[in-house]
């Protein structure tokens, strides 16, 4: 008999030792699933609404939700609404908006934003100002930046925004309406280091004379979400986003994308300065030719070593890279005749004055 109870004891404890280990996985698993489930998204499709820091409308604020940009819904306190959005750089925010032109994102909306998520860090994504490989871009975007998709993409390209410019990127090098933080960024933070002037104007294209909006002194660092030859598509700290010359930023993001083979130890060979007489540098080129992409933009009076090329082109290394720069503007080996060819002739980028993007602070 009490064989027999031993036995009913010991089924009835492992019994409820399997229901309870069955009920606390099925817990368990409710709970991931809760948490790997992405928020919702909430946009307002027809008009822009202004994002202030508190739910008073009386409040100046530069801040503002595009139509049709995504957010997360935090809270509601009678209009207004309290969301989560991103900005260009990718980081997350808190704000209020009137909530009356909310409503929730449905499968049958196209997407409404793309965080730039390159496959390989290295490589840059371009934005195309056309809807074509073949066109020309307004730069290259770093993983991690985000762009609100102003078109349904097709399997070609996709229609976006990425601060004040519209254009195109490829749909395979986007991560759509991914949950926010999603893509790890790859943003450089270069410091500001202009070698004439206390600062950098901070401009609304990408032009030394478009619209002036604001500037950043020498030391102050900035993150840069996207990259041309001469200008950087920067976010200055407060969130405030425009152009700054790229070759003022130290260090300086460049526009090529490097082979990580193409950083060298400094070679033997003769050693010189950059002397442009007619600007304050010269660009490093992947080939002897102002066609060739920019692997950056030195200033006057950089160290250079001159390993070989031509009359018109030497082949150097400088910076831990190596590349081509017009002889011409190297001192101790100007050509005694110039060419006369046209692409060889320096063109606008390598002679521009600095001095129209001057800062001259307090």
């Amino acid at each position: 008999m009490n064989h027999k109870n031993t036995r009913v004891r010991r089924f009835t404890l492992i019994f409820t030792i399997l229901l309870a280990l069955s009920l606390l996985t099925g817990a368990l698993a409710e709970q991931v699933a809760q948490q790997e489930a992405p928020a919702a998204l909430y946009i307002s499709p027809q008009q822009d609404l202004v994002i202030y820091e508190t739910p008073e409308e009386g409040k100046d604020s530069a801040l503002l939700l595009p139509a049709g940009m995504a957010c997360q819904l935090l809270e509601q306190q009678g209009d207004w609404a309290r969301i989560l959005y991103v900005n260009l750089a990718g980081d997350v925010n808190s704000g209020w908006v009137k909530g009356a032109a909310l409503r929730q994102k449905t499968a049958e909306d196209a997407p409404s934003y793309g965080i730039v998520n390159s496959p390989d860090p290295l490589t840059r994504v371009p934005l195309y100002q056309k809807a074509s490989s073949k066109a020309k871009t307004f730069g290259k975007y770093y993983n991690g930046a985000v762009v609100q998709v102003l078109a349904a993409p097709d399997k070609n390209f996709v229609k976006v925004r990425a601060g004040s410019l519209e254009g195109y990127m490829k749909p395979e090098f986007l991560a759509l309406d991914a949950p926010f933080g999603s893509v790890v960024p790859t943003l450089p933070t270069p410091q500001v280091q202009h070698p004439k002037y206390a600062g950098l104007t901070l401009r609304a294209g990408q032009s030394y004379q478009s619209e002036k909006l604001g500037s950043a002194g020498n030391g102050q660092t900035v993150r840069v979400v996207g990259i041309t030859e001469e200008f950087a598509h920067v976010i200055l700290e407060g969130g405030l986003t425009g152009f700054m010359q790229a070759s003022a930023l130290a260090p300086q993001p460049v526009y090529a994308d490097l082979d990580p083979g193409i950083f060298t130890a400094e070679p033997e060979g003769m050693a010189t300065v950059i002397d442009n007489p007619d600007g304050q540098g010269a660009h490093l080129r992947a080939k002897g030719s102002t066609a060739s992409e920019s692997l950056g933009l030195y200033m006057n009076g950089t160290r250079v070593i001159v390993t070989g090329g031509s009359t018109w082109w030497r082949k150097v290394w400088v910076d831990g890279k190596t590349g081509y720069m017009m002889a011409k503007l190297l001192r101790d080996f100007v050509p005694e005749d110039n060419p006369d060819e046209d692409h060889m002739v320096a063109g606008p980028s390598d002679d521009y004055p600095w001095n129209d993007d001057l800062w001259e602070g307090d």
